[in-house]
């Protein structure tokens, strides 16, 4: 079901199989706008995590994915650095951009976070 110009709702269900998939319709909002600026598909590694989901992966209970508000991205031709700088330049102050190796973080929470965890 698409839920967006460029998404659809299981882009976005946890992989548990448990259905989860309430996304946050900021995040939406920022996917689009990434999706937009650089005219390529985004594919979404994770985005909604069930709390047992979430636990068995190793991930903390407060992590952003079980409120339906993150999502692991990747561009195929784009790095992260790149997907990062643009949506740090467009969101200086706000929500959480984690660099990996081979996916953002994005997640529409109300304070700014920033990390890289790339090895």
């Amino acid at each position: 079901m698409k839920i967006s110009e460029h998404f659809n709702r299981e882009e976005f269900t946890c992989s548990c199989g448990c259905e989860f998939n309430t996304v946050d319709a900021e995040l939406l909002r920022v996917l689009e706008q990434v999706r937009t600026h650089y005219d390529q598909p985004v594919t979404i590694n994770s985005a909604c995590r069930c709390l047992e989901h979430n636990r068995a992966i190793g991930s903390t209970d407060t992590s952003q994915h079980v409120n339906g508000k993150a999502a692991d991205i990747k561009i195929k031709s784009v790095s992260s650095i790149g997907i990062y700088h643009y949506l740090n330049n467009l969101y200086p102050d706000c929500f959480g951009i984690g660099i990996y190796d081979s996916f953002l973080h994005i997640d529409v929470r109300d304070d700014k976070g920033r990390w890289d965890n790339r090895t």
